[in-house]
């Protein structure tokens, strides 16, 4: 699986913006953890924790993490608005390159049964 993926990253990264998109991606995730990390006290794990538990609307598992301030609040919406859309857009991309892995192993299983 770990092999696919690569595969499918080195495939995505042929596409046009996709340095663009994965570069976005880790500086808004750098940006939340040092944010998170200084505003309210937390160790480094501990922003990057919330700051990817945040980007990916999963559930803070922590209940010591929790935001405190208005201004913190305003950040991690727009922190949200701004981070889902340019993950969903890393995902679509390598997701289009898992189906071009996959369709190049199907061809190759193919051309094997056929030689």
């Amino acid at each position: 699986m770990f092999h696919r993926f690569v595969r499918a990253v080195k495939i995505a990264a042929r596409e046009d913006g996709f340095a663009q998109i994965s570069s976005a991606a880790l500086l808004l995730v750098v940006l939340g953890t040092v944010t998170y990390a200084t505003t309210q006290g937390w160790s480094l794990v501990d922003g990057f924790y919330f700051a990817v538990g945040t980007l990916t609307t999963s559930t803070i598992a922590d209940p010591h993490l929790t935001i405190e301030g208005r201004g913190i609040k305003i950040f991690t919406v727009f922190y949200n608005l701004s981070g889902i859309g340019i993950l969903v857009e890393l995902a679509r991309q390598v997701g289009f390159a898992f189906v071009e892995v996959h369709r190049q192993d199907q061809a190759a299983k193919q051309a094997k049964k056929e030689a």
